[in-house]
């Protein structure tokens, strides 16, 4: 139980630095320097996974499927998230291309369907 716990504490931490982080930089007199700003500008850049990244990552915490045809080892989402992560980043360094709010839009309805068929909290361990 220790351990849940710790990972419990982490994660109040880093909500607690998240949500400092964004009065002081609301509060400041720079524009344009807020979390959701930058995401969104290295969105548009190199960084395009975000969006799906973040799309996942919410259809896993918050959505999740029980179709039990769908279950499989929990590793092998992660490690496909990231494989499909570091594939984006390729391709946002390599292929220049514009990246318009549709097409980011996509990738977050992607990861969140990615997220709630794929990477499911809701199957048993």
């Amino acid at each position: 139980m220790k351990y849940y716990e710790l990972v419990e504490f982490i994660m109040i931490g880093f909500m607690v630095l998240y949500v400092s982080l964004e009065v002081v930089l609301n509060s400041n007199n720079h524009e344009n320097d807020t979390s959701n700003v930058i995401l969104k500008k290295w969105s548009e850049g190199n960084m395009f996974f975000i969006p799906f990244a973040l799309g996942a990552i919410g259809g896993h915490l918050f959505l999740g499927t029980t179709i039990e045809s769908l279950d499989i080892n929990p590793m092998i989402p992660v490690i496909v998230l990231f494989g499909l992560s570091v594939a984006m980043v390729g391709c946002g360094y390599f292929i220049k291309f514009k990246k318009s709010t549709t097409f980011l839009t996509i990738l977050l309805l992607a990861g969140i369907a990615y997220g709630h068929f794929f990477w499911s909290m809701n199957h048993p361990i």
